[in-house]
């Protein structure tokens, strides 16, 4: 028996050394990770920005205290982000996504998981930590580092545009460049494959999506559209948003081929403003809009 009992001991020994003591934590941590899709500008602000990272197997959302590094094109760090949390879901193919303050405002459907703070977003030569992706030209890299389950050193980057010194590629050459900010879309990775290869073949321009929907569990590895956040719910960026936000209601215009109102009908006329003045209130102003108007349309009766 005790014989067995040392078999037994010397082949679980022999196992242990041939995975290694980092497997566990390479398989159910942060290490299987590649930065799927980066965006600096949408219509026309260069502030709404957005990162999005993707899960390239099960169990990788122990990022809290990991970091993301902003270059620009000649390789000056201008940014570090630190993940202040690790994030729910963790299944292949889902996501976490961190965004500028004009990113939530803009987007339909939810907003990011994170958003660039001055708490957990540190500027470093001149840089805007609230905005730090570089464009056109720059490098992102993922915990810088640690190796990732290929395992190859960091765990992603992507260096894009024309770029030099510390923002050289760690895998093939440069990625396009990132577009101007009217520019609908976004440096998108095409695979979710293990070993990153080539920046300049594993990214290209995509647009960012048209709608909002939820993805199902099943299609998380498949369905490649962004931005994307760990709540499974990919996001519409719209700038229509921003024309619906503050202001004060001002007198309404007349329509194409409406008839202003005759000096000899000035009651009438400002009864008719008012009326449309209730209308405007109710939209913008709510309830007490329309009570304000619906009282002096009354006065002039």
């Amino acid at each position: 028996m005790w014989r067995l009992i040392l078999a037994s001991g010397v082949l679980l020994a022999a196992l242990a050394a041939a995975v290694g003591p980092s497997a566990e934590v390479t398989f159910a941590s942060f290490h299987c990770m590649r930065i799927h899709a980066v965006k600096a500008g949408f219509g026309g602000d260069p502030k709404v920005q957005y990162i999005e990272l993707r899960m390239n197997t099960f169990g990788q959302n122990l990022v809290g205290g990991h970091v993301i590094e902003f270059r620009d094109g000649s390789g000056t760090l201008k940014a570090t982000f630190t993940f202040p949390a690790n994030v729910t879901n963790a299944n292949t193919g889902d996501s976490i996504l961190i965004a500028s303050p004009e990113f939530n405002a803009i987007s339909h459907g939810g907003g990011a998981d994170f958003i660039f703070s001055n708490g957990n977003t540190v500027g470093a030569n001149g840089g805007d930590p609230l905005h730090p992706i570089q464009t056109p030209d720059g490098k992102i890299t993922f915990a810088p580092g640690f190796s990732n389950c290929a395992p190859t050193t960091p765990v992603d980057s992507v260096s894009y545009g024309t770029v030099s010194g510390a923002a050289a590629p760690d895998y093939g050459s440069a990625a396009v460049a990132l577009p101007a900010a009217t520019d609908n879309r976004a440096l998108r990775l095409s695979n979710l494959g293990f070993t990153p290869t080539n920046n300049s073949t594993e990214y290209s321009l995509q647009p960012v999506a048209t709608s909002s929907f939820a993805v199902a569990p099943a299609n998380l590895a498949s369905d490649f559209s962004t931005p994307r956040n760990n709540s499974r719910n990919v996001l519409e960026l719209s700038v229509a948003v921003v024309a619906r936000v503050g202001g004060v209601a001002e007198a309404p215009a007349l329509a194409p081929g409406a008839v202003a109102a005759s000096p000899g009908d000035a009651g009438h006329g400002h009864r008719g403003w008012y009326a449309v003045a209730g209308v405007a209130g109710a939209l913008s102003l709510g309830a007490w809009g329309a009570l304000w108007a619906l009282g002096r349309w009354r006065a002039q009766a």
